[in-house]
């Protein structure tokens, strides 16, 4: 029997400079396999160097330039496979796909990041809607993409920065397919606990954002938020185990 198997998201916020937040953060969560968004070149380089001693295996893709904010990366223990990026159909930044075996049974990896909700300074109620709507247009192509790569009867995990609260139309998609809210499996009350912060005045919203699904053939054993400065996201990290098989 696999031992269990730690993955963590995290969207490092394009413009972050505190790279050692970054590492303090993976050092808490101790995971065996990080999935990053929002990674720069420079980022990518910075943490292919800090890692490698404990994440030999580093692989990074994305757009190459056309948005800041369009990269992404994994930093993983075990080796890493077909490690690929599919553009946007919607939206700004596409996703990755990737396989890894854990134990002795590959697991299909999806790294995404959706459509942020866009906001202008000023905005009005009525605008406000407006984005949010926009967004969710937007995130319902988006979905129905990685959908289409998805296969939910071989182990499989999606996981990353949704833009989306819980109930809104990619995670249910996915709740629909039969996928699993990890963090929501094991914590009392999970939309409460937010996983991203924005400053705004008077007060700051603060979501949970991110999230990591996985298919019935895991089962989660624990699940955890580490919010360190530096990215506006807080780290997400699952303990997962595989399933027995019949037979």
């Amino acid at each position: 029997m696999a031992k269990p198997f730690r993955i963590a998201t995290y969207n490092l916020n394009w413009g972050n400079r505190r790279g050692d937040q970054v590492l303090d953060a993976i050092s808490k969560a101790k995971p065996d396999l990080v999935c990053f968004q929002e990674s720069t070149q420079q980022s990518e380089r910075f943490l292919q160097d800090k890692l490698a001693e404990d994440f030999p295996h580093f692989a990074s893709v994305g757009h190459q330039g056309r948005y800041a904010a369009e990269r992404f990366s994994f930093a993983s223990k075990l080796p890493l496979s077909d490690v690929r990026f599919i553009p946007p159909s919607a939206g700004l930044f596409g996703f990755c796909t990737a396989n890894i075996v854990v134990g002795d049974v590959p697991v299909q990896i999806i790294n995404v990041h959706l459509t942020p909700v866009v906001l202008k300074r000023g905005d009005r109620v009525a605008a406000a809607m407006l984005a949010l709507s926009d967004a969710e247009a937007k995130h319902e192509v988006e979905i129905a993409a990685i959908s289409t790569v998805l296969d939910p009867t071989r182990p499989s995990i999606v996981l990353g920065d949704f833009n989306s609260i819980s109930t809104f139309v990619a995670p249910r998609t996915l709740t629909n397919m039969g996928l699993v809210d990890s963090f929501a499996a094991v914590t009392t009350d999970a939309d409460a606990k937010p996983t991203w912060t924005w400053p705004t005045r008077p007060l700051p919203i603060s979501l949970r954002i991110d999230y990591i699904f996985h298919t019935k053939h895991f089962s989660t054993i624990a699940s955890s938020i580490v919010q360190r400065e530096g990215s506006d996201h807080s780290l997400v990290v699952s303990e997962l185990s595989l399933r027995p098989t019949d037979g």
